[in-house]
């Protein structure tokens, strides 16, 4: 099952957006931003089982999806600035 809904995330792409001026983010984007977004696209992952630091810039990053003990994936992910 763990390895079915790997290949289901790994599909999504994400994109997050927030405030910012410019490049630099106007607060945060933590591991329950991810979740919030991976539950947008009709995914229901825990943020604890989500690891991928603070970010504060907008750019392309990874985090790491420990969906069980044996299959971690990394997540692409995307902060752009909100318009």
């Amino acid at each position: 099952d763990a390895k079915a809904l790997a290949e289901t995330l790994k599909a999504i792409e994400i994109k997050i957006s927030a405030k910012a001026g410019g490049e630099k983010l106007f607060g945060s984007i933590t591991n329950m931003d991810i979740a919030e977004a991976l539950e947008k696209a009709g995914q229901s992952i825990d943020r604890k089982f989500i690891t991928s630091g603070i970010v504060k810039r907008t750019g392309k990053y990874t985090a790491n999806v420990r969906l069980h003990r044996e299959v971690v994936i990394e997540l692409p992910y995307e902060i752009v600035a909100e318009k």
